[in-house]
């Protein structure tokens, strides 16, 4: 079995989060004051980026976001971010960022001073 690639990176502003999360196939932010991915964006994600359930599956949130991540592994197609708030360990965002998007993305990070993941 084939991990996904997952990078953190420290004291993102939100405005910088926000322009990644436009290169991101699938977003959502973690804390204390957020909720757990959304059933239906895990539903989207899963049919029309990895087309890895069918239009009648009764999976719950769980079962969908471990057929996309290990889809994404399997496929070596994407890469997870972790992008922390400045000032903090627990909020922040986490991104499944597609392959085609990377140098993006790293430019964007680049550009805003932030230590890029190795």
């Amino acid at each position: 079995m084939s991990s996904l690639p997952t990078h953190h990176v420290y004291d993102v502003p939100p405005e910088v989060v926000r322009s990644c999360c436009l290169l991101a196939d699938l977003f959502q932010p973690f804390g204390p004051r957020f909720q757990s991915f959304s059933r239906f964006e895990l539903l989207r994600v899963a049919r029309e980026v990895f087309d890895c359930v069918t239009l009648d599956a009764h999976w719950d949130e769980e079962e969908l976001l471990e057929c996309i991540t290990s889809t994404a592994a399997e496929q070596k197609s994407h890469e997870m971010f972790i992008l922390q708030f400045p000032g903090s360990v627990v909020q922040g965002f986490v991104l499944l960022v597609p392959n085609k998007n990377l140098t993006l993305l790293l430019d964007v990070l680049l550009k805003a001073g932030l230590r890029l993941p190795h």
